[in-house]
């Protein structure tokens, strides 16, 4: 196992704040692992406190990168047809990746926050 590529995320249900301090550090060939708060897992963000800020930060930022190429697209005069396909194949996924996952418990200011999203998109095509 590679420790510079490992990490600890340690998610407790405790009341207190002070059980960091009872959990001990994980080793790997005698040297600590990292400690974080949120770790990337198969494309999908957790956080320690099991909120899903952090991974639907990540997912609107990289559709709007991609709603850009939409953009740019619609001024280089391509067709509605193929704007809505570009849609379809490269915003979307982002959008819609391991979505019954993380997407039943969303509350609904990062509901709206995806829906931004997708309103600039009709906005566009």
């Amino acid at each position: 196992m590679d420790r510079t590529k490992s990490k600890e995320i340690i998610i407790s249900f405790a009341q207190d704040g002070n059980f960091r301090s009872t959990i001990p550090n994980i080793k790997i060939d005698g040297r600590d692992i990292a400690q974080v708060c949120h770790a990337k897992l198969l494309g999908v963000t957790i956080s320690q406190d099991l909120t899903w800020n952090k991974h639907v930060d990540n997912i609107v930022k990289k559709a709007g990168k991609r709603l850009y190429m939409l953009y740019q697209l619609k001024r280089a005069g391509i067709t509605q047809k193929d704007l809505v396909s570009v849609y379809v194949s490269v915003v979307r996924p982002v959008l819609e990746y391991a979505c019954p996952v993380w997407h039943t418990n969303l509350p609904q200011y990062l509901s709206d926050n995806i829906e931004v999203i997708q309103k600039r998109a009709l906005k566009c095509i």
